[in-house]
């Protein structure tokens, strides 16, 4: 099997980011946010948002210049957050804007000039978005065009529930939490082991521990190991077709829910 090392972290060099069909993974600074459209690995970045291709390629999927610091993709909606880039039409903080076409063009949704996202989390109508400004979990049930606070942001992440409004579960320092009322309460799901990643999709719940996969298909009561890789999982993001699994400096990716992976060429 050919290796293939992508670099998910910081490059010394950043050239000027222009709208190319192929530009490459050391071209790109800061890489915040891994997510899959489709078959798709979309990233993130200070520059923007990409495509990753394999070997040292990216896409460059948007004309719009941003620091893309939260990242959303329910479907074909792409939700993201961040600050604007040299020759932007968003204002400082971006707030939440969506593309339908694939990053190709976006509109303003809401909070413009107020929130910073960082942690994005979307199903449906629902979002969850941690402003990285006030430090507070916004929650929003019509499309993120209002939203409400429920204080000060805990976790690290969020995973919304295929069956039902205000239903979701968060990660805590490794622990796993429940709610049933968009935040307003949760209560704790206890486990014997701590959990980094979580991703929910329509039919089974994905965690990772360490080198770990786990699944769940009973709302987190219970876990089975899945598969395990010979390093830590750094990232973990999903669509109906695709989980992906960046372990290390490199991008893993499977199509069988999770049974196999391969290296993502």
């Amino acid at each position: 099997m050919k290796k293939i090392a992508v670099l998910i972290a910081i490059v010394l060099s950043m050239p000027q980011a222009t709208f190319a069909s192929g530009e490459t993974i050391g071209s790109l600074s800061h890489i915040h946010q891994v997510k899959v459209l489709g078959k798709k690995i979309l990233l993130g970045t200070h520059e923007g948002l990409y495509q990753y291709q394999g070997v040292d390629k990216v896409l460059r999927m948007s004309p719009e210049v941003f620091d893309v610091m939260g990242l959303s993709i329910d479907g074909k909606r792409i939700y993201a957050s961040g600050h604007p880039g040299p020759g932007s039409k968003f204002p400082e903080p971006v707030g939440l804007v969506l593309s339908t076409n694939s990053g190709k063009s976006w509109k303003m949704i809401s909070l413009q000039g107020k929130v910073d996202f960082h942690l994005l989390e979307s199903r449906g109508s629902e979002l969850y978005g941690a402003d990285s400004q006030s430090g507070d979990l916004l929650y929003s049930k019509d499309s993120g065009k209002r939203w409400v606070s429920r204080g000060k942001n805990i976790f690290s992440d969020i995973a919304l529930s295929p069956t039902g409004k205000g239903s979701a579960l968060a990660l805590n320092q490794g622990k796993l939490f429940e709610t049933k009322d968009s935040f307003k309460s949760t209560s704790e799901i206890k486990l014997n082991f701590p959990l980094t990643q979580i991703e929910w999709n329509s039919k089974r719940l994905v965690a990772s521990s360490g080198a770990n996969l786990f699944i769940s298909s009973d709302f987190g009561r219970t876990w089975k190991k899945h598969y395990s890789f010979r390093n830590p999982i750094g990232i973990l993001a999903h669509s109906s077709e695709l989980l992906v699994a960046v372990v290390g400096s490199q991008v893993w990716n499977s199509s069988d829910e999770g049974r196999t992976f391969t290296l993502a060429d």
